[in-house]
């Protein structure tokens, strides 16, 4: 795991963050959003700042980024060293800033023109979200790898540490399923959803079995347009809509369910979503819902290849 921190300094050597700074330590951490590299080498050569690469494996250090100064070994262990040394403030300035692009770019998205359209995805984790708002700490998310796991963290809004399981950035579709079985058996109490992709859910989908055998209660919800979404997305929007192997001939979610001996629902319109979700909720065992949705959706925002993180794609509604 890789930490870099933009810091502001008297002294590196110190760790000590002063207040009377103009920017805190949080202010910098705005440099690693737009230009952080940049701005950081500029402080290091005046002697104010630089770049502190936290990095377990010593062929990393200097790979991409010069750090002003390197530290080997576990993140967790010398983030807990270094916490101590720094004197916090409130940061009005900061918390300012983040308030403002919270306005400027909301979580957006477009509902269907008619209800005879297929569902957003939004729409189906935001109506998720919206039954389980009462009992947030009874529940724990799991996700595969694709469009379906930035909508889940965007739309389900968790209040509760280690409460949404995912693999991050690793791309390791199909975890879903299994690291929900994983987490019903640890957390046998937990309401365990599996917020998942069609083509994640086809990785690993053959675990329902073990679900089915051991009566695990897992509940996964399957995001299902047909495709592996976040690479349509890119063929989408940088190849002209020139898709190689990436449209989706799925078998029938439930019936492949119940041939297992899962319980499977659909939901298919605006209407019956909002039974079809407390029916999902509320079954005591282990279940499926396919949900079919817009298969041409996006999920916003996005960063193209080669581009700086400042240099992100905001929904089409959102532009200037």
């Amino acid at each position: 795991m890789i930490v870099l921190l933009v810091i502001w300094l008297v002294s590196i050597k110190t760790f000590k963050f002063k207040r009377k700074k103009k920017k805190s330590i949080l202010n910098s951490f705005l440099f690693l959003f737009i230009d952080f590299a940049l701005k950081a080498k500029e402080a290091a050569k005046e002697k104010r700042g630089g770049i502190i690469h936290f990095e377990i494996s010593p062929k990393n250090i200097n790979k991409v980024v010069q750090a002003t100064e390197a530290i080997q070994g576990d993140v967790a262990d010398n983030l807990n060293r270094l916490l101590p040394l720094i004197e916090t403030s409130e940061r009005k300035e900061w918390f300012s800033q983040i308030d403002e692009w919270k306005r400027k770019y909301p979580w957006k998205y477009s509902k269907p023109l008619s209800p005879d359209k297929p569902l957003k995805p939004q729409q189906i984790i935001e109506e998720m979200d919206r039954q389980t708002a009462d009992y947030k700490e009874k529940v724990l998310l799991t996700t595969g790898v694709g469009q379906h796991q930035m909508w889940a963290a965007q739309f389900f809004r968790w209040r509760h540490p280690r409460t949404m399981i995912t693999s991050g950035g690793l791309g390791t579709m199909g975890y879903g399923l299994p690291s929900a079985i994983g987490a019903k058996v640890a957390s046998p109490d937990k309401i365990v959803i599996d917020i998942d992709g069609d083509a994640s859910f086809c990785m690993t989908g053959m675990e329902l079995a073990t679900a089915a055998q051991y009566r695990i209660g897992v509940k996964v919800m399957i995001l299902n347009n047909d495709f592996q979404g976040m690479v349509k997305q890119w063929q989408d929007l940088f190849y002209d809509e020139r898709y190689s192997q990436t449209e989706m001939r799925n078998p029938d979610f439930v019936k492949l369910s119940e041939s297992m001996g899962v319980k499977a629902i659909r939901i298919r319109t605006e209407e019956e979503l909002p039974i079809k979700m407390k029916e999902f909720l509320e079954y005591d065992g282990p279940i499926v819902c396919d949900a079919i949705i817009e298969r041409h959706e996006h999920v916003y925002p996005m960063v193209p290849a080669g581009k700086a993180l400042h240099e992100f794609i905001v929904h089409p509604d959102l532009m200037d």
